[in-house]
Parts: C-alpha cells; sequence; structure tokens
C-alpha cells in the first residue's frame, strides 16, 4: 500500500549487497525525488562489465498505511532482462528479492534471487533499545 507524503527516509542512502562475490545487483542508491522514490542500481560481479541503471520505484507502506515506508516496487530493464524489485527493510538491512524474465531468449528460465543490503558507515538505529528513553 502507498500513501501521498510518505517518508521515504528509511529507504534512502546507499546500499552495499553483503555477497562481494555475487553476480547481479551489487549497490543501491536511493533518493527522495519529488516525493517518488528514485534509485541507481549498480551491477557487477568477479569478470562481468558493470553497469548502472535509473528508476523509479513505488514506496510501500505497512497495511494500515500510517507510518514510513518498509519497503518498495520496481520494474525495469536491467542489461537483456526485465526484472521486478520487491525491496523490504528488515532489521536496518534491506532485502530484494529480484524476479528475472528474459525477454531476448524465451529458452531462459524465468528465474528470482534475494539479496541482502548494509549501510555502509556507522549504523542507523531505528530507535532506542526498548525501555530505553530517547535522548
Amino acid at each position: 500500500m502507498t500513501a501521498p507524503h510518505t517518508d521515504l527516509a528509511g529507504l534512502t542512502g546507499g546500499w552495499v549487497n553483503f555477497d562481494t562475490t555475487a553476480l547481479g545487483i551489487r549497490l543501491v542508491d536511493a533518493v527522495e525525488d519529488e516525493g517518488r522514490l528514485a534509485l541507481s542500481i549498480a551491477e557487477a560481479g568477479p569478470g562481468a562489465v558493470g553497469t548502472r541503471t535509473a528508476l523509479t520505484a513505488t514506496p510501500l507502506v505497512d497495511a494500515g498505511g500510517d507510518g514510513p515506508a518498509v519497503g518498495f516496487l520496481a520494474e525495469a530493464r536491467l542489461g537483456t532482462r526485465d526484472v521486478i524489485l520487491c525491496g523490504y527493510l528488515n532489521r536496518g538491512l534491506l532485502t530484494i528479492d529480484v524476479h528475472t524474465a528474459h525477454p531476448d531468449d524465451q529458452r531462459a528460465p524465468n528465474t528470482m534471487y534475494r539479496a541482502h543490503y548494509y549501510r555502509p558507515g556507522p549504523a542507523r538505529p531505528s530507535g532506542p533499545p526498548e525501555g530505553v528513553p530517547l535522548p
């Protein structure tokens, strides 16, 4: 579910794939652009040529419709593949499910992979530990 004036702060910033040897999406940069979530996706891998793709994602909020964005949904063309990206926050990390179709090669099966991303730099906890008052 999306809502007008959704707080995108939890999703914005730079995200790095934990698996440094993986092929596929290595880096995700997310910024707010006039209330929308703009993504810059960097793909690479060992022996692969790096690419960068810009796209717009639809932010998702919890079922109640209030509160900050907790994920996003996007469709894009990455190289020769059509992909649907479903990203969501989980304990301060970003998980992206990448659903892939190969329209240029009908013999190639549709696939899905899941990758996990972290924010480089100091940790940004979503709130104080339970029972600890905010400063």
